[in-house]
């Protein structure tokens, strides 16, 4: 079960591993893009944890509470698209208990949402690319999901985003030199993915 203390632990743990890693996102996003993807998401993500609902017990309105957070404050592209994410998928959470099978739902319609938001599709080296192959995982085991089923997962698709080639944002001008250099926004939702995996095997 996914409840709504676990989804502010997934919260709380996902702010603290982007903060632990700001610099090597803010590195990354130099490379490809604007340089300013770890000042943004740590800023976001800390006014995530400070605004967080302590009162529901449903992670659904956790998870919007989150979203509404990360798109008043993260700034670039990454704020509408992690809000969206997390208000599209609070928004399909229903109830103070919710299955992994429905929280899977809930985040395949926050990807979809990203997706259609950024007009972005997989293969384009961006955080789709990490998080829509860790959420067939998770529809795929249903109520039997682990966290080694997301961390392998996870860590399989950060080494194939590394060999696309960009096709969307800033990145998109390096074309074929974007090869072997790691996304910022597939960095920054493996350490999203990490926190996940790291609450459920806690709660678990």
């Amino acid at each position: 079960m996914f409840t709504a203390n676990m989804a502010r632990e997934w919260v709380k743990e996902s702010s603290k591993k982007i903060e632990g890693n700001k610099d090597e996102l803010t590195n990354l996003d130099q490379a490809l893009g604007d340089g300013d993807h770890g000042l943004n998401m740590t800023r976001g993500l800390k006014a995530a944890v400070e605004q967080l609902d302590e009162d529901t017990d449903e992670p659904g309105q956790v998870l919007k509470g989150v979203g509404t957070s990360l798109l008043s404050k993260v700034g670039g592209a990454s704020g509408p698209l992690y809000g969206t994410f997390f208000i599209k998928a609070g928004n399909h959470l229903e109830g103070s208990k919710v299955e992994f099978s429905e929280l899977a739902s809930g985040l395949r319609i926050g990807v979809d949402g990203m997706k259609k938001r950024g007009k972005t599709e997989r293969d384009e080296k961006t955080m789709i690319d990490l998080l829509e192959p860790v959420i067939e995982v998770m529809e795929d085991r249903g109520n039997d999901l682990t966290p080694d089923h997301l961390m392998d997962r996870a860590k399989k698709s950060l080494d194939m985003v590394m060999e696309y080639g960009a096709k969307k944002g800033r990145a998109a001008y390096y074309k074929e030199k974007s090869k072997g250099k790691q996304d910022a926004g597939a960095q920054s939702s493996y350490y999203i993915i990490e926190a996940l995996a790291e609450v459920i095997k806690k709660e678990g």
